[in-house]
């Protein structure tokens, strides 16, 4: 049987009295808004990474790697980036996540460990952040699931007339990426053992097309490669532009020669970018009071979410070099992250994404070529759904941990009898998540991208849950937790090994922030971007002391000094 983490007496349900500041007496039954959260245990560890290994994305993740990675950070080397980033996540990531989680295994994510070990206000302040995060990803995701994810497909299948009309105009690509915001609410909403089942089926085709990339690039030689891409130019209307061309091409509207050979500089830039595929994994925290065994599944399910990523990003990145060549790859990253806007690739069949190199690789217009780029292709879309699908597990999960915190209605910690399901939470999601999107189509203007949310989450989640856990052993508050810990005695040259690997996670996000702020990245850093970072921190504090003062006032009492001190029940 799984040790608790928490001993009896502080389990927050045994009828305990206290003494409110007025002088009447509440039972600690009241602190907390139930008695058992009403969650079910029964995901596997096989469960637990795919949560984790699905919110790494894999095939969209490799795209961001290579368009945007290399695109910006021109010069880079993605497999010295990878085997960096391998390592201080690897270690950094399963050490700080895993023995939280499995010293707190509670649904909710980093806010219950937050708040437990520093203090509620930074619980909730961090956790306002990651709440909005969560929602943000969802008018960010959708539409990239639209477009590149289904025009691609669609293209690839040689549907260019439903590829076109789901670009020709804005409200065709909104009204489907208000279908898949739904779906991706549908594969949530009715039970965690549904999410499971259907989450396996979408990891497979998801695997199977990034594999099928990975295949077709390895065994195609960079000669046919050359050959493919000429023959690809001679047919196209006007003439596309040559193998070499295209370097020269792209080198004169940039400005700049392709690089050649490795820029360290722009090497650790490329992290950037990478931490798609190596930082998401956290996602795992938010179904940790799910999870069966959590002392061992969490940390073992983080430590896989990461290895296979790496496994994946080491083999496209090896053949990519091999097949299409250093300064070529530059060349494709550059201009799809530019928009594809040289005029001599309009007759062109596909872009230069990483998967449309791939494509051009198989160089046949066969059915059969057809369908093996449709599968390709459609990896993107699958991973790039279940984005949208874990949005709606994760943001409805944090509600219920502020509500049974009672820092929110009592309402957000209801959960359906039948699904063991929060349902009013994910329907509050799916309101606020389809009204992002109809502001991201109309007054947001596309202004708040994906790299501004990449940066908001390392300032707002893994830096202060990275703080929390070099705290964690030495905190007063979090005592009982830690003195009840199965990871106590884990300690390296005298240290608690969570210390250690904290550390070493600050060291691989205080590389992540310099090149987001200080470097190629910082053009994102804007200052809009500034005031959606403090305002979310301060709308958490301000939420905090609002609901503090509610309970006080109506409990007579001081609530949070009994919640705070120990795990809420399971």
């Amino acid at each position: 049987m799984y040790r608790t983490a928490v001993p009896l007496f502080l389990s927050g349900i045994v009828g305990r009295s206290l003494k409110g500041s007025k002088g009447a007496i509440v039972s600690d039954e009241l602190a907390y808004a139930r008695k058992a959260s009403g969650l079910v245990r029964g995901l596997s560890m096989m469960d637990a990474f795919a949560v984790g290994f699905m919110n790494q994305g894999l095939t969209p993740s490799i795209w961001v790697v290579v368009t945007l990675g290399l695109g910006v950070f021109l010069g880079g080397n993605l497999i010295y980036a990878c085997i960096i980033s391998a390592v201080l996540a690897g270690i950094g990531f399963p050490l700080v996540w895993g023995i939280l989680g499995g010293s707190m295994p509670r649904s909710g994510g980093e806010y219950v460990y937050n708040s437990r070990i520093i203090h509620p206000v930074y619980g909730i302040a961090q956790s306002f952040g990651d709440a909005a995060i969560w929602l943000m990803w969802l008018y960010v995701l959708a539409p990239l699931a639209v477009d590149p994810g289904l025009t691609m497909t669609f293209n690839y299948l040689g549907w260019t007339g439903a590829a076109n009309w789901l670009t020709s105009a804005s409200w065709h690509t909104f009204l489907i990426a208000s279908v898949l915001n739904v779906v991706g609410f549908l594969f949530v909403v009715f039970g965690i053992k549904i999410f499971a089942r259907v989450q396996k089926v979408v990891m497979f085709f998801g695997i199977g097309g990034c594999a099928l990339i990975g295949v077709v690039l390895t065994i195609t030689s960079r000669n046919s490669f050359m050959s493919k891409w000429n023959a690809a130019a001679a047919a196209s209307t006007p003439r596309g532009p040559s193998y070499h061309g295209f370097i020269a091409q792209i080198s004169t509207q940039a400005g700049q020669i392709m690089p050649t050979h490795t820029n360290w500089s722009a090497t650790f830039g490329t992290m950037v970018a990478m931490s798609w595929l190596f930082a998401y994994a956290y996602s795992i925290a938010f179904i940790a009071g799910e999870v069966k065994r959590p002392d061992k599944s969490i940390i073992w399910a983080n430590t896989f979410a990461i290895l296979v990523p790496f496994v994946f990003m080491m083999w496209i990145g090896l053949v990519l070099y091999k097949t299409v060549g250093f300064q070529f790859l530059n060349a494709t990253a550059w201009n799809d992250n530019n928009g594809n806007t040289l005029a001599s690739m309009a007759g062109m069949p596909h872009g230069t994404n990483f998967i449309d190199l791939a494509v051009y690789a198989l160089g046949s217009s066969a059915a059969w070529a057809k369908i093996l780029a449709a599968i390709m292709g459609f990896s993107y879309v699958a991973f790039t759904v279940w984005w949208l699908a874990l949005s709606y597990l994760a943001f409805p999960r944090i509600l219920f941990a502020w509500g049974m915190d009672r820092m929110g209605p009592k309402w957000f910690t209801d959960i359906n009898p039948r699904f063991a399901s929060p349902v009013k939470n994910h329907i509050l999601c799916l309101v606020l998540g389809q009204a992002l999107l109809i502001l991201y189509y109309t007054l947001l203007q596309n202004t708040l991208q994906n790299i501004v949310l990449t940066g908001m989450q390392v300032t707002s989640v893994f830096i202060p849950t990275a703080i929390a856990a070099i705290y964690f052993p030495y905190s007063k508050r979090a005592k009982g937790v830690w003195d009840s810990s199965p990871y106590k005695k884990w300690t390296f040259l005298g240290l608690p090994v969570i210390v250690w690997g904290a550390g070493v996670d600050l060291v691989y996000l205080g590389i992540l922030l310099y090149y987001f702020i200080f470097n190629s990245a910082a053009k994102q850093f804007t200052g809009p971007s500034v005031i959606l970072f403090v305002g979310v921190w301060v709308a958490g504090i301000v939420w905090y002391y609002a609901w503090s003062a509610y309970n006080k006032a109506k409990s007579g009492m001081d609530i949070s000094s009994v919640t705070y001190g120990e795990l809420p029940p399971e």
